[in-house]
Formats: C-alpha cells, structure tokens, sequence
C-alpha cells in the first residue's frame, strides 16, 4: 500500500501586504487632507454656471446677470460681450503682457460683478491659454463658468443677442 506524502506547513508572511496597505491608506489620508484644506481655505468657492440655456434664464430674478465669454482655442483667445459681438482676438504674446485685454476684459466684468459674469469656452488642444486663463480668473471675486466645446463650434452673437432680447420681453 502506498504510503501518503507527508505535506510540509506553507508559513504565510502577510507582513508585505500590510506594509503595502498602509501605505495605500497614508496616501488615500493625504489626498482627502489636501482636498479638505482647498475646500477651508476658499469656503465661498466658484459658482458653476453651464454654458447651455444662459439666455433663457436671462430674465428670471436668479439668473439676471449678463454673460461675457472667454474662447480658449489652440492658437488663442477670443473674447466676447455686448460692447465686442465680434470678438476681440488676443495672441499668445500678447496674453504675457500686465496690461492685456483679457485682464481689462476681467477688470470690467469685476467692477460690474452683480450684472455680469464670465463663461469660459474650452476647445481640444486649447490647455495652454485655458489655464492661463483660468489663473487670471482665480485671483478675482467674479462669477465663472466653464464649458467644454468642439472643436468646430462657431460662436454667432448676433443670434445670441436676439435671444436675450427675446427673453427679455
């Protein structure tokens, strides 16, 4: 008869796995940590504000602020508003400079923030000026909203003002 193979015991060391998991966890900490010192340290936060269906609220008493609009593209800024329904172009160069139109074009809806605020228009391939522009907005008590659009989406303002007009009738 055969005899029966005696097993040897496996010792299992779970040491590694612990350390490992600890580690996991320090990191998961730290990473709530910092996001709850974002949230402390700016309570108020930035109101989001979608770029669909702006005009039709236009009229309503909570949302009777005016948009103006930033668009980010891969080569450069277009800014619009009432008083530029053509846009304003601003290069890359001209971005660097102190006095630049986006920072006037800021200043402006700042000193009227109670009737207007700034959506932000993001193109593929457009995170340079994107976040360039988003740095200047930081640094200002203004409302903001960003929207994520095609590439080959054309911004028609003349439509645009007649649907405020329409709305505000």
């Amino acid at each position: 008869m055969a005899r029966r193979k005696a097993y040897e015991k496996i010792d299992i060391n779970v040491e590694p796995f612990l350390s490992i998991m600890a580690i996991v966890l320090k990191l998961i900490s730290l990473i709530l940590v910092v996001i709850v010192m974002r949230i402390a340290m700016n309570p108020k936060g930035k109101r989001i504000i979608a770029f669909t269906g702006l005009y039709s609220g236009h009229g309503n008493v909570s949302n009777s602020k005016i948009p103006s609009y930033i668009d980010c593209q891969p080569n450069g800024l277009t800014l619009y508003s009432s008083e530029m329904p053509h846009g304003t172009q601003v290069a890359w160069d001209d971005l660097q400079r102190p006095d630049n139109a986006v920072n006037q074009f800021l200043d402006k809806i700042q000193g009227h923030k109670d009737e207007e605020y700034v959506v932000v228009m993001v193109r593929p391939q457009s995170v340079k000026f994107y976040r360039t522009v988003r740095n200047l907005i930081e640094k200002r008590p203004i409302d903001v909203g960003y929207d994520a659009i095609d590439a080959d989406f054309k911004v028609d303002w003349n439509e645009a003002e007649k649907g405020l007009a329409i709305s505000e009738n």
